[in-house]
């Protein structure tokens, strides 16, 4: 796991050591063990790491023989054993034993389709000095980042938005419709960003950048390809096989075996695989002492017991959250608006004092369908009702009353259904005939998972220099879960194929109860240890204007938290999450800009 930056200046030779020096800084959480940086032409790349395979003999960027061809790469490469030995028999040499120069000989060996080759998580930046043309790709499950600013003369790309914005040729200019979906769904499309000028590649895609090209172009395509039935289900018993097979293999073979456990049926039943196989494995929780209702710690104990491991538990208690909230709000680079995140920081916190890895049980709910919001647009659906606007209304965390009472009138046009749904190609998926079921499966794979849960985790994770394996996102699962018909998954309880995987080897208890949402006391939160800081962020309003929020409408949502911090709780939480964010933010790049400098 890496953090990966750089800089190409088309058209003049200029060195950009320093500017790439002070992105790196910016990542260095993210790469503890070492940092590289290689300047040819008009390119210069660099990396930090932290090492997990090949500890000694990997560091980056890496050089591929005497072809001026260099890569920095942030992620693992699981089948790169494999792919090594077959590009071996096509006369391919190494000098290395990890998985970054497996990407550079898969590309010189075939440039336009080598991705395809790659399984495993992944973003990565070749700089081909030969042509001047640089190569940028991310898997196609979208879990490591990616950003990228493409402007005529100069391109700026790195794994971490606060990185990038460093650099002060990146214009920061708040792009108001990413702030709209914020609003409307919690999270932005695949390929945008807060910041109007600065995109994300789409997971799954490569994008090449040359003189001719300074904008882009997709040269290659990996991404997740929407569903065809053939008319033959595969069975639960191969989904058991390919969870097998994918716990064993993100497993780090020199790392303790561990994972994180919420005491829910996803991380329970990683648990026990990675346990099944490793005999004994540490597992990290997070718990709420002032919640019971909140904290599932009980099951997770349950589970800990049953499978043999070792369990750590970390609680967020009250005099802790305002410092917990603010550092998670320096860690992230997009607004999120879940108050989990705090929870995700302390166990990744907690984890990263033993550990560089981890196992999690993202993405289960995404690809067999286990949120209750899913299932009712497909019940609606089935009884002939209006379901689209009611699917996405189910992904936000406000009203509309709410929302007309605290934005202004542009923001307003902006989170209206219909447009938004268009911004994120949601309303012509909708419209293409596909039956709802597929439809919110296929909008919550590619669009919620990446943008909304795995880039928390990355970020939250990554901050303590914690890398997060999901066995759930391995090739092999996804196939498995993409080949069923989403409206056959839907049959009887949610997620009953897991649920055959996990019995016997998780507690009954946890197999049968209903799901639990992760979540957290926000109102406790903001009412308790958070008030003075939430007023203090509703009434300053710094920002506010360019977030698309009404000043006397901030100012009446202040007034009435004064009066009853209780009330209105995912309203206050919302904004107050996107005030933090916002002053957090420019905050720092004021700050690092004018070091940089000077």
């Amino acid at each position: 796991m890496c953090g990966i930056a750089g800089v190409v200046t088309w058209g003049w030779d200029s060195s950009e050591l320093r500017t790439v020096e002070c992105l790196l800084t910016a990542l260095e959480h993210r790469g503890p063990d070492a940092q590289g940086i290689i300047s040819r032409g008009v390119g210069t790349i660099g990396s930090v790491r932290l090492s997990i395979v090949d500890v000694a003999g990997s560091n980056q960027p890496i050089s591929y023989r005497d072809e001026d061809i260099h890569v920095v790469f942030n992620g693992e490469i699981y089948n790169y054993a494999q792919l090594r030995r077959n590009l071996e028999s096509a006369g391919h040499r190494f000098l290395t034993n990890g998985d970054g120069e497996v990407i550079l000989a898969s590309y010189l060996h075939d440039a336009e389709r080598f991705t395809e080759q790659l399984d495993g998580m992944f973003a990565f930046a070749i700089w081909d000095a030969r042509r001047e043309s640089l190569i940028i790709g991310r898997d196609r499950m979208g879990i490591k980042p990616l950003y990228v600013y493409a402007g005529q003369d100069r391109l700026v790309f790195s794994s971490e938005l606060r990185s990038l914005m460093t650099d002060r040729h990146v214009p920061a200019d708040v792009s108001r419709d990413a702030i709209a979906d914020y609003f409307t769904v919690r999270f932005s499309p695949p390929t945008c960003s807060p910041f109007s000028q600065v995109r994300k590649i789409e997971p799954g895609t490569t994008v090449a950048f040359d003189q001719r090209h300074p904008f882009g172009v997709v040269r290659a395509s990996h991404r997740l390809a929407f569903p065809t039935f053939s008319g033959e289900e595969r069975d639960r018993r191969s989904l058991e096989e390919a969870l097998q097979e994918s716990v064993s293999t993100t497993l780090a073979p020199d790392m303790p075996p561990a994972t994180f456990l919420s005491g829910g049926l996803d991380s329970a039943t990683v648990s026990a695989l990675a346990a099944q196989q490793m005999g004994r494995i540490d597992a990290f929780s997070v718990g709420y002492a002032e919640d019971v209702w909140q904290d599932e710690t009980p099951y997770a104990i349950d589970v800990a017991r049953h499978i043999g491991a070792r369990h750590d538990i970390t609680h967020l208690v009250e005099t802790s959250v305002s410092e917990a909230f603010l550092a998670t709000l320096r860690s992230l680079d997009e607004p999120i608006y879940t108050p989990v995140c705090l929870s995700t920081y302390a166990v990744s916190e907690m984890a990263a004092r033993t550990h560089k890895t981890v196992l999690a049980g993202d993405g289960s709910d995404e690809l067999l369908l286990g949120y209750e919001h899913m299932h009712k647009a497909h019940q609606a659906s089935l009884r002939g009702k209006p379901w689209r606007d009611e699917y996405w209304s189910a992904l936000g965390w406000w009203s509309a009353d709410d929302r007309r009472r605290v934005l202004d009138d542009d923001m307003l046009k902006r989170c209206a259904p219909e447009v938004s749904q268009e911004r994120f190609g949601f309303a012509e998926l909708a419209a293409s005939g596909v039956d709802a079921a597929e439809a919110v499966r296929w909008f919550e794979v590619t669009s919620k998972l990446p943008e909304y849960h795995l880039s928390r985790v990355d970020r939250l994770s990554m901050a303590h220099g914690l890398e997060v394996r999901v066995p759930f996102l391995r090739d092999s699962v996804v196939d498995w879960a993409m080949s069923q018909p989403a409206r056959a998954l839907m049959v009887g309880r949610p997620k009953e194929a897991l649920r055959f995987v996990a019995r016997g080897l998780v507690p009954s208890s946890v197999v049968d109860r209903p799901k639990q949402k992760f979540s957290a006391p926000a109102s406790a939160w903001l009412a308790g240890p958070m008030r003075d800081m939430t007023l203090d962020l509703l009434r300053d309003g710094v920002g506010a204007e360019e977030l698309g929020l009404d000043v006397n409408g901030l100012a009446r949502l202040a007034a009435g938290f004064h009066r009853d911090p209780r009330a209105n709780t995912r309203t206050v939480w919302g904004i107050v999450v996107l005030l933090a964010w916002y002053r957090s933010l420019f905050d720092h790049i004021r700050q690092v800009r004018s070091a940089n400098a000077s």
